[in-house]
């Protein structure tokens, strides 16, 4: 299995567009310049030589974070680690010591003996190539006589050689068209294991053909792949089968006998295979990562030939790797930053200085798959950019008084709007105080981009003023720029904020809102008919989204403009910088969900497993895996208030091992200055009344009791209780094509078990199937595709799917990845099953909190009762025309002479609008 290695290389990380160091070199003390100084960045090819005036400029493709080293002989070499944080010039000084006890070189030489040349032999052996590696006859160390070697022995622990050097080794390597100068800074020599670390300087080459060329090239790419760096940036890209690599998890709890040397017969007893997606990276921002290792890692390098004495029937190499910690850090290149966080050995541990290559090194040819997915990694600010989301939110007027409901619309916004099936279902709103202490925290779901809301104010609330803020967790990683706000006032009751002129009647853009209504009278309100249409300036007629708020005159302030939809698409023109990096702690939420980690009950055991979920008694319930860390997300739970879920992990004979415990999740902590909104407040005047919107009065308004309707529908064609679905084949299809042309209709591919783009990108199980109504969630992909395919088109009634964004919410986590909804002819036709116990036997019982319960305004008070005046006649946060028309009835309070209706939204090309009309009535 070969020898233990420590290979310690330095920081870096993340090469960029072209940038320029700057900078000096002085004798410390005196100050002088020292020209002709070697001032580079450890381990690439990146460097200079300083000028008769001690300064250097080095240009090139510079890391966001590096080791600047410079040196001279006869000097202290001096390194600095620096972070350019996006900056495109840097400038540094250094001062080196002059080290005056420096041995010359007729002084080294003549400390050459046996015990020195059997020293040099074996240093050789360590730091440039093993014996039997052919590369090693093509390197060569210039000046070995720089090398000194002692024996140490330590009061603790085992003697060992140690190698130094007070001047750069000056190494040839013809192998690869390099010349390395390196700083040896440790180097030492136990029985059977190694260590050595330096800052090494790559210059190439000039080839003397192009045959030199070529072979140097080959070479190159030969030594990158199957290195520690392409198997750790495989890693990061999730593309280790791609790049050649079979990873297995190797088994700790397995003793040596019991294992033997046949590879297939060991699968699935001393090594488990290992999906690549389940081993967790983990963003630690400025460009690294952080990889979780479970326990020893068996790598298969499928894409090299090789004899091995691990195994009879298998012909490549073999390498394990171990992080001590349970992780390693990367950067962006797959460079590993911190090498005692990864021991390797098998056929990772065999390369020396003879196979370095420079850190700056990327190859060209032969790694096409490699250098997309490369190219696609570093471009990840453009990714995140593109799956950025915002919340926009509305309220159903501008001021409160303590006590009020506070009615909530809004909508989000998406940098791509192609995306919006695949981002948030879950919008947080905090209101603050002016010292930014939350004080009502809600929850609510996203519905097809939309969002609808409400909170009841205290009635202890002073006046002051006050902030709403609006944000899923997926915009928490963008920080502030993707949190929406707006401020707004609370009253005391005899006051009023000041009218805004109506010279804001202007729509944004080219929109218009044409309005028209009519009125009449019954005993106990007045019924208003309004029409809205929204048209371009050629006065065609558009369709769009909007919400309307229908207000009595004196209580029709409107917001400040800068809080208007119009002002927030301006978001949509500020993209992420290049230099934007996070750690993207916070996942899409899809519904409610759960976070927690697993804890196996043996010391050493798999942190990666299944991880069952049940809400209540069985009104939803699902299957995620966990990952190399131990933690689990289940997302796409559905219900208000608080639920228990249960939560269990089980083995092949349904026992349930270990525990979980479940992280909550934390709202963020907002700081900073409170912002601002003009408004004149005005004392209410004898001639107003004073009108509030206190919820207990609509609680009383409200019809709580609707008329029964009589229906001869069967349950199927109700379907079975689930609501319309957006796809259908009926008898017509079914009678005439394949099962395989009528999925092709549906737009189901039989082999991803994916509808279209939905859930695109995401690690999805197979789909719901619905059959006579009787429900069977979470089937492995080969027991779906049986069921599915074995069908006769000819002898079923009806297929119906749902796959649209709203597929969870009305299925749960079981139709996450959409729903296929089956009738046949001969068919039970029975609803789901309503009866069902859950056992929670085995299970660990958490209470977790829902989405938040809010009573929605009421557009329809009974018609037997006087209508109240209040200051919201009217409130709808989810308008919709049809063929560019909205109709809709207000019923007004008898006593209200004026209104203001607001309308805002954007239409279904994006284009927002925002209108106040006044009626007088």
């Amino acid at each position: 299995m070969g020898q233990f290695f420590f290979i310690w290389f330095f920081l870096i990380s993340g090469f960029s567009f072209s940038q320029t160091i700057t900078g000096t070199v002085r004798e410390k003390g005196t100050g002088l310049p020292l020209p002709f100084a070697n001032v580079f960045i450890n381990n690439t090819t990146l460097g200079a030589a300083t000028d008769v005036d001690g300064k250097f400029v080095i240009q090139g493709n510079v890391p966001d974070q590096f080791e600047l080293v410079a040196s001279f002989v006869g000097f202290s070499t001096v390194s600095h680690t620096i972070e350019r944080k996006g900056r495109q010039a840097i400038f540094q000084k250094f001062e080196l010591e002059f080290l005056e006890d420096n041995l010359t070189e007729v002084e080294l030489k003549a400390k050459r003996d046996k015990s020195w040349e059997r020293n040099l032999k074996m240093f050789k052996e360590v730091f440039l190539a093993i014996p039997e590696d052919t590369f090693g006859n093509y390197i060569e160390i210039l000046n070995p006589w720089v090398l000194d070697f002692e024996k140490i022995n330590p009061d603790l622990g085992f003697n060992y050689i140690q190698a130094t050097a007070q001047q750069p080794l000056k190494i040839l390597n013809k192998a690869l068209g390099y010349q390395i100068e390196y700083y040896l800074q440790d180097f030492r020599k136990l029985r059977g294991a190694a260590l050595f670390f330096g800052k090494a300087f790559y210059k190439e080459l000039v080839p003397e053909d192009s045959l030199t060329l070529e072979k140097w090239r080959e070479g190159k790419e030969l030594n990158y792949r199957n290195s520690v760096r392409h198997l750790a940036l495989s890693l990061l890209l999730k593309n280790t089968i791609s790049q050649g690599f079979d990873l297995y998890e190797a088994r700790a709890t397995i003793p040596k006998e019991d294992r033997t040397d046949d590879f297939y017969y060991e699968i699935g007893k001393s090594i488990i295979p290992v999906k690549t997606e389940f081993i967790y990276a983990k963003p630690l921002g400025n460009g690294t990562y952080r990889i979780f290792l479970p326990e020893r890692i068996e790598v298969h390098h499928l894409n090299k030939d090789w004899l091995n004495d691990y195994y009879i029937n298998i012909y490549h190499p073999i390498s394990w790797i171990v992080a001590p910690s349970g992780f390693f850090d990367v950067d962006r290149n797959g460079t590993l930053l911190h090498p005692t966080q990864l021991v390797v050995s098998g056929y990772l541990s065999r390369p020396r200085v003879a196979r370095s290559l420079p850190l700056d090194f990327l190859p060209d040819e032969g790694f096409t798959d490699l250098k997309e997915d490369f190219q696609v990694f570093r471009s990840r600010y453009l990714t995140l950019n593109n799956l950025r989301e915002k919340p926009w939110l509305s309220t159903n007027k501008a001021f409160y008084y303590p006590g009020e409901t506070i009615w909530l619309g809004g909508m989000m916004n998406y940098q791509n709007s192609l995306m919006q099936d695949t981002l948030s279902r879950v919008v947080y709103v905090d209101v603050l105080d002016e010292q930014l202490k939350p004080l009502y925290q809600e929850t609510f779901p996203i519905k097809n981009g939309k969002i609808s809301g409400g909170l009841v104010l205290s009635d202890t609330l002073r006046k002051g003023n006050y902030l709403l803020k609006a944000y899923t967790r997926w915009s928490l990683n963008y920080g502030e720029m993707d949190i929406f706000e707006l401020p707004f006032p609370i009253l005391n009751s005899n006051e009023i904020l000041e009218l805004n002129n109506l010279n804001d009647e202007r729509v944004f853009g080219d929109l218009d809102i044409i309005s028209e209504f009519s009125i009449a009278d019954s005993s106990t309100f007045r019924m208003m008919d309004l029409l809205l249409k929204v048209q371009d300036d050629l006065e065609n007629l558009v369709d769009a989204n909007f919400l309307v708020s229908v207000l009595e005159e004196n209580y029709a302030a409107e917001v400040d403009p800068k809080y208007q939809l119009e002002s927030m698409l301006e978001w949509l023109d500020k993209d992420l910088p290049e230099t934007f990096d996070s750690e993207m702690l916070h996942p899409v939420e899809y519904g409610i969900s759960v976070e927690g980690k697993f804890f196996p009950k043996k010391k050493r055991g798999d942190l990666a497993t299944p991880i069952t979920l049940v809400q209540g008694e069985l009104q939803d319930y699902g299957m995620v895996n966990s990952d190399s860390s131990g933690r689990f997300w289940a997302s796409g739970f559905q219900f208000q208030d608080t639920s228990q879920i249960a939560i269990a992990a089980f083995d092949e004979k349904m026992r349930s091992f270990g525990s979980v415990e479940i992280v909550p999740f934390k709202r963020p902590l907002f700081m900073g200055s409170f912002p601002r909104s003009s408004y004149q407040i005005l004392l209410r005047s004898e001639e107003t009344e004073a009108f509030s919107d206190f919820s207990q009065d609509y609680i009383l308004l409200e019809e709580f009791v609707k008329e029964g309707m009589k229906t001869t529908e069967t349950i199927a064609e109700r379907n079975f209780g689930y609501g319309d679905p957006n796809q259908e084949v009926g008898p017509s299809d079914l009678e005439t094509k394949t099962m395989a042309e009528i999925l092709g209709l549906l737009r189901f591919n039989v082999s991803t078990l994916k509808f279209r783009n939905y859930t695109f990108g995401d690690q999805t199980g197979s789909p719901l199937l619905i059959i006579d109504g009787a429900s069977m969630p979470f089937m492995q992909k080969d027991a779906f595709r049986e069921i599915l395919l074995g069908f006769e088109p000819s002898q079923l009634l009806s297929i119906k799917v749902y796959n649209d964004n709203i597929s969870n919410v009305v299925f749960g986590m079981a139709g996450y990845a959409g729903v296929i909804m089956i009738e046949t002819k001969k068919g039970s036709r029975t609803g789901p099953d309503s009866d069902r116990k859950f056992n929670s036997e085995g299970f660990q019982l958490f209470p977790v909190k829902g989405f938040s319960s809010f009573l929605e305004f009421p557009k329809n008070p009974p018609s037997d009762q006087y209508l109240k005046i209040k200051p919201t006649i009217y409130w709808e946060p989810d308008g919709q025309t049809s063929d560019g028309i909205y109709r809709t009835k207000v019923k007004v309070p008898y006593g209200v002479n004026q209104l203001r209706i607001r309308v805002e939204g954007r239409t279904l090309d994006g284009e927002a609008f925002s209108k106040i009309l006044k009626f007088d009535i």
